[in-house]
């Protein structure tokens, strides 16, 4: 009888908390969807497969893993010196038992640039990122590639930040590991305020690179400033996670996306106006799906309140 009571208890108090609730919209429903940690499950071994990537950007930890000894036989298979490789923008995870993957950093010699025709202001070293799966006992290079996009001159005006690999690998489906990482890039000014981190999924097939998500913005910043008090700024902030759907083999990649502007006015005595600030904030969520080739995806560039 005691049991009796208390279940219907149970269930009257469930009941009245949800005539109280406000109904939640799809948008809201699947945003709190993405930002839990289920889980789903790998092969025969019931191994758990964490399905959220990264739920906001200061959650994201980097993989700490670097062996100096391998990086060094690495660097004599590709008959470069050890000392032209960037440190602090080199990064390593262990991809399986027999490979390691590595983003890395080189200075090139050969590149020469100015800023301007009359060759008055050299732009210095030329910093070029390559990808490489190497084998973890010899670091004789199994694939190996350039990235174009994430070569920058010291002197230039927008410069890249070391490219951070997450921790966890990330598990497309139930048997393909991915490699995922960002990269920051930003403007060296005072005036325009620009950064924008740029996110990959790499994975090794048939011993070749295979970016299946190349440089999603996980975040954008865009404004002006006066140098001072006063500035307009937007900026995008994302989590992502694996949707429960395949679509060519693939779990579809669900992102949250929130959009906040900022605006503050420095009080200015002479006129006579007063401080003042503004904040603004929009949610939206995108699901991208693996096409076969890759997660293909339409660059968004659209202000949803700068003007």
């Amino acid at each position: 009888m005691k049991k009796t009571i208390l279940i219907s208890t149970v269930l009257m108090f469930l009941f009245s908390c949800g005539k109280n609730e406000k109904v939640k919209n799809d948008a809201e429903t699947q945003y709190e969807e993405l930002l839990s940690e289920t889980q789903a499950h790998l092969g025969h071994n019931k191994k758990p497969l964490r399905k959220l990537i990264f739920k906001n950007l200061d959650e994201i930890e980097d993989s700490k893993e670097m062996n100096l000894n391998l990086l060094s036989k690495v660097a004599s298979n590709l008959k470069i010196k050890y000392s032209d490789i960037k440190m602090k923008e080199t990064s390593s995870i262990n991809y399986d038992e027999q490979t390691v993957f590595f983003v890395l950093t080189t200075v090139s010699h050969e590149k020469k640039a100015f800023r301007t025709s009359d060759d008055d202001e050299e732009l210095g070293n030329y910093f070029q990122r390559k990808y490489l799966f190497v084998n973890r006992e010899d670091g004789s290079i199994i694939a190996e590639e350039f990235d174009d996009n994430l070569g920058y001159y010291d002197n230039e005006a927008i410069q890249f930040s070391k490219s951070h690999i997450l921790k966890d690998l990330v598990f497309l489906n139930e048997t393909t590991p991915a490699i995922a990482f960002y990269t920051e890039a930003n403007a060296s000014s005072r005036i325009v305020l620009y950064s924008e981190k740029k996110f990959t999924l790499i994975t090794l097939v048939d011993n070749e690179i295979k970016k299946v998500l190349y440089e999603y913005p996980i975040r954008l910043t865009n404004g002006d400033s006066n140098g001072s008090g006063t500035f307009e700024i937007e900026t995008l902030e994302t989590g992502m996670s694996l949707s429960d759907h395949k679509t060519n083999g693939y779990f579809d990649l669900i992102i949250s996306k929130n959009f906040y502007y900022e605006e503050a006015i420095e009080s200015d005595v002479v006129n006579g106006s007063e401080e003042k600030s503004d904040l603004k904030i929009k949610k939206e969520l995108e699901k991208i799906k693996y096409n076969g080739r890759e997660y293909a995806f339409h660059r968004d560039d659209k202000h949803r309140f700068l003007e």
